[in-house]
């Protein structure tokens, strides 16, 4: 929809702008509550509107992510940030919060 700045009949009013707002607002966030439930992130989804393949890999299922839960599990949270920061080439501090957010997630 375009808006112009005059006051013509193309500028919808600010009622309709709001509700229009407010329907894509609750749209993401059934949108994240459901990646969230999944075990996925914001990586783990199509860009908005898209389609994601049927044949779409989890990206919870492949490397480094069964590597870095099980160094968890065992108690290697240190060995377990090394692998994320090699993998993904980060800091240390990146590669440590998400190996944490990662542990609070399985419940490690």
């Amino acid at each position: 929809m375009v808006w112009t700045s005059d006051s013509g009949s193309s500028q919808p009013d600010e009622r309709e702008r709001i509700a229009a707002l407010e329907a894509t607002v609750a749209d993401l966030q059934r949108r994240l509550t459901a990646l969230e439930e999944a075990g996925g992130g914001a990586g783990a989804t199509a860009p908005y509107g898209a389609q994601q393949p049927a044949d779409a890999v989890d990206p919870w299922s492949v490397a480094p992510w069964p590597q870095i839960v099980q160094l968890i599990q065992a108690g290697q949270k240190i060995e377990a940030i090394k692998v994320y920061r090699q993998y993904f080439s980060v800091g240390l501090k990146e590669a440590k919060d998400a190996v944490e957010e990662v542990e609070r997630r399985i419940g490690g």
